[in-house]
C-alpha cells in the first residue's frame, strides 16, 4: 500500500476507508504487511511515539520495539503470520513500546488479521497502559500493606513494620502493650528512635545501619524507654526485604531481672555467710574495745580533751558495728509480716525520724495521697526502711534552705495491670546518667560515709512485696517511683 494516487480505484477506496477508520480509533493503531513493514498508522501513534508519519511508514515494525526485544521480535511476528487470528499479545507479560527518543512506555497490544486486496495484513492496536500500571502498582502496594499489617498485628511478639521508602511505620498491639506507644504517636522512623532511645537515637540509628550492611546476622539486646518513663530490656531481631523491614521485639526485662535475682541471691548468700562470721568475731573484739574505753573514761573526768577523744573512739566503734549489722541484714533473707498500713502515715513517720536527725536543714515535705491509694498490706517495718533510705538520700543533696520533697500516692493502670504508685520527688540537683544507672547497685555510693546499700535494700524490699522501684525523669531534681501491685494492695 504505497502512494494512494498510483493505486487502482478499488485500492484507493479501500485505503481511504481504512484511513478514516484508523483515525477514529481511540487506540494507537498501525497496519503492517506480511514483511512486517508499517504501511499505515493513525495520529495517536505519532503523538505517543514522537515519530512523524513519514519517518516510520515503510519501516519494519521493530522500530517501535524496545532494543532489548528487537532480536527476538521478528521470530514472534513470523509465527503469528503463519497462523493469524484475533488475540491479545503477550499474555500475562508486561509489554512496552519504544519512542523516537529511545524511552519506553507500557502498552496493551492486540493483533487482528486484516485481509486486504493486496494480501494479508495485520492491524495492531496499542493502548497506553501507564495509568493502568500505576493503578495496579498502587493496588499491589495497598494489598501488600494490608497483608503485612495483618501479619504484624497478629504476631505474638512486639513488631514494627517499616516502609523504608516512605519512612512510615506500623506497630501491633503487642508493641503498644510493651512500650505504651500507639500507632498515632510513631509518625515515622526518626520519631520512633527519638521516643524509644531518648538521647541516644543517633547512636542506635548508626548501629542499625551497620547491622544492615552485615545482613542483620544477630539480634541486639537494647534498653528502651517506655512511655510511662520506665525502662525495659528488649531483644531486637530485624528482617529486611527490598524496601521493607520488620522488627521483632521480645521483652527480656523480667527474664533479665530473674537472672539478676539469681546471681544476686548467690552473691548475697556468700556475703551473708562471710558477714555472719565476721560480725560474730568482730562483735567480741569491738565489745572488748568498748569496755576498755568505758573503763578508761573513769580516769578522764578531769581531762576533757582526752575524754573527747575517747568519745570519738566510742562513736567510731558504734559506726563500725552498725556497718557490720547493715551488711549482714542486707544479705539475710527478707521475712515479711504484712498487715494493713496507711501509706501516708508510714512515710510521715519515716520523715519524722529523718528530719529529727537533720534538724539543721529547713526542708519542707509535701504529702498527697489519693483515697483509693492509701491502704495496703505491707510489712510496716520494712516499708519504714524503704521510705527512710529514699528520704535520707533526698535530704543529703538538698540545701539547708529551700529544699522541698513531694510524696504522692495514686492508683495507676499499666498494660492492663493496676498498681499503687508512690512517687518521692525532690527539687535538688538531680542525678547524673551514671547515678541513675547504678543507684540500685549494692555498695555503690557517692557519699563519703555509708555502705552504699540503702537503695539496694529498697529494691530488695519492694521486690519481696511483689513490687518494683525505678528512677523517674522529672524536669528538675530526682524522682524515685515505687510500684505495689494490687496483689499486695488492699482492694477497696
Amino acid at each position: 500500500m504505497s502512494d494512494e494516487r498510483s493505486l487502482p480505484l478499488p485500492d484507493r477506496l479501500e485505503s481511504a476507508s481504512l484511513r478514516l477508520i484508523l483515525e477514529s480509533l481511540p487506540t494507537g493503531t498501525i497496519i503492517i504487511d506480511q514483511l512486517g513493514r508499517i504501511v499505515m498508522l493513525n495520529r495517536r501513534v505519532e503523538e505517543w511515539t514522537g515519530y512523524e508519519r513519514q519517518e516510520i511508514l515503510g519501516q519494519p515494525v521493530e522500530c517501535l520495539v524496545p532494543d532489548r526485544f528487537k532480536a527476538s521480535h521478528p521470530g514472534h511476528r513470523m509465527n503469528y503470520l503463519s497462523s493469524p487470528r484475533v488475540r491479545p499479545m503477550g499474555g500475562n507479560l508486561e509489554l512496552f513500546a519504544r519512542r523516537k527518543d529511545g524511552s519506553e512506555y507500557p502498552v496493551d497490544i492486540s493483533l487482528h488479521p486484516l485481509p486486504l486486496l493486496d494480501g494479508m495484513h495485520v492491524m495492531v492496536h496499542m493502548a497506553d497502559a501507564t495509568l493502568r500500571h500505576q493503578a495496579e502498582a498502587r493496588q499491589r502496594h495497598e494489598e501488600s500493606l494490608r497483608r503485612m499489617q495483618f501479619m504484624v498485628e497478629n504476631l505474638p511478639a512486639g513488631a514494627i513494620y517499616v516502609s523504608l521508602d516512605t519512612q512510615k511505620l506500623m506497630v501491633n498491639r503487642a508493641f503498644t502493650n510493651m512500650t505504651g506507644y500507639s500507632q498515632d504517636e510513631l509518625e515515622d522512623l526518626a520519631t520512633a528512635y527519638d521516643l524509644l532511645f531518648q538521647g541516644r537515637s543517633e547512636e542506635f540509628l548508626k548501629q542499625h545501619e551497620d547491622d544492615h550492611r552485615t545482613g542483620f546476622r544477630v539480634p541486639r539486646t537494647l534498653m528502651i524507654h517506655r512511655k510511662d518513663g520506665r525502662q525495659a530490656w528488649v531483644e531486637f531481631a530485624t528482617y529486611r526485604y527490598n524496601d521493607h523491614e520488620v522488627w521483632l521485639m521480645h521483652d527480656l526485662t523480667e527474664w533479665m531481672a530473674a537472672q539478676e535475682r539469681l546471681v544476686q541471691s548467690t552473691r548475697l548468700a556468700a556475703i551473708g555467710e562471710m558477714m555472719t562470721g565476721l560480725a560474730h568475731e568482730s562483735r567480741n573484739a569491738l565489745q572488748r574495745a568498748r569496755a576498755a574505753i568505758d573503763m578508761l573514761e573513769l580516769d578522764l573526768d578531769q581531762r576533757p580533751n582526752l575524754r573527747m577523744l575517747s568519745q570519738r573512739a566510742i562513736s567510731a566503734i558504734d559506726e563500725l558495728q552498725r556497718l557490720y549489722e547493715e551488711v549482714r541484714n542486707y544479705a539475710a533473707p527478707i521475712q515479711l509480716e504484712k498487715r494493713d498500713v496507711d501509706l501516708e502515715e508510714a512515710w510521715s513517720e519515716a520523715w519524722g525520724q529523718v528530719s529529727q536527725v537533720h534538724r539543721e536543714k529547713k526542708i519542707r515535705l509535701n504529702s498527697h495521697c489519693d483515697a483509693d491509694a492509701r491502704m495496703a498490706q505491707i510489712d510496716r517495718h520494712r516499708l519504714n526502711q524503704v521510705f527512710r533510705n529514699i528520704l535520707e538520700n533526698a535530704v543529703a543533696v538538698l540545701p539547708e534552705y529551700g529544699g522541698v520533697i513531694d510524696v504522692t500516692s495514686q492508683r495507676v493502670t499499666e498494660e492492663g495491670v493496676s498498681w499503687i504508685q508512690v512517687t518521692v520527688e525532690d527539687n535538688g540537683p538531680g542525678m547524673t546518667e551514671e547515678q541513675k544507672a547504678r543507684i540500685y547497685e549494692p555498695f555503690y555510693t557517692t557519699k563519703t560515709r555509708g555502705t552504699g546499700l540503702g537503695m539496694a535494700i529498697v529494691r530488695r524490699i519492694m521486690e519481696a512485696h511483689g513490687g518494683s522501684t525505678s528512677v523517674g525523669s522529672p524536669e528538675r531534681g530526682s524522682q524515685i517511683v515505687l510500684h505495689f501491685p494490687l496483689a499486695t494492695a488492699l482492694k477497696k
